[in-house]
């Protein structure tokens, strides 16, 4: 049934960046060693069960400025100084379904004072949870989408090198947060459009009255 909430599927996923400073030898146009990555936010889980390709859309200044990765893990590794916007589309295992665009700042710097807090040995992580919905997913799609959930995989991220500085989300926590402010958008845009019609409704009662004048 269209509009069925049973239809629906969602998928909890990470993306953010890791960021090593190469210490005070380090090149002025290559202080940083840099990777932005889209994983799963389960650490046993396999995201190339329902992750096809993710497209990285890079600074200019990086050549090529688009890297197209196929496989697990769906990440790339570079180099820099400066910190820029990465834009991101995520591609699932059905043609039908529109990738998914998702945005995020790559950060080379702890808060507070850089110049006391830069560590060659740990990186600055910038990480954040979000979250996929689907609302009629094919039945290929389905089985790749549940098949993901029974953890554990070999291929999950909790055997990459850089497991450990992973940030470890409280999926059920996220989910809460991420449909608290759906609903206060959702609730702004009715007042706002209830609004709008008490305004036009006044609007047409003013033009009706000036007519019989």
């Amino acid at each position: 049934m269209e509009g069925d909430d049973t239809q629906k599927l969602s998928k909890g996923f990470v993306v953010g960046t890791l960021a090593f400073w190469l210490g005070k030898r380090a090149e002025d146009n290559k202080s940083h060693e840099w990777t932005v990555h889209v994983r799963s936010a389960n650490g046993d889980e396999d995201a190339g069960l329902w992750i096809k390709r993710v497209v990285f859309q890079l600074h200019p200044t990086l050549q090529p400025p688009t890297r197209v990765i196929d496989h697990p893990p769906f990440e790339v590794t570079e180099s820099g100084w400066g910190e820029f916007e990465i834009h991101m589309q995520i591609y699932v295992h059905d043609c039908n379904e529109k990738p998914i665009e998702v945005s995020h700042i790559l950060k080379l710097y702890p808060d507070g004072d850089q110049s006391q807090q830069l560590n060659p040995s740990k990186p600055v992580v910038a990480e954040r949870y979000d979250e996929i919905v689907f609302n009629d997913p094919s039945d290929a799609l389905r089985a790749r989408l549940e098949a993901s959930s029974i953890p554990p995989s070999p291929n999950g991220w909790k055997s990459h090198p850089n497991a450990k500085w992973f940030t470890v989300f409280d999926m059920d926590s996220e989910f809460a947060q991420l449909q608290q402010v759906y609903q206060m958008v959702t609730a702004e845009l009715q007042s706002a459009s209830k609004r709008r019609t008490q305004q036009e409704e006044e609007s047409k009662a003013l033009r009706n009255q000036m007519q019989y004048q």
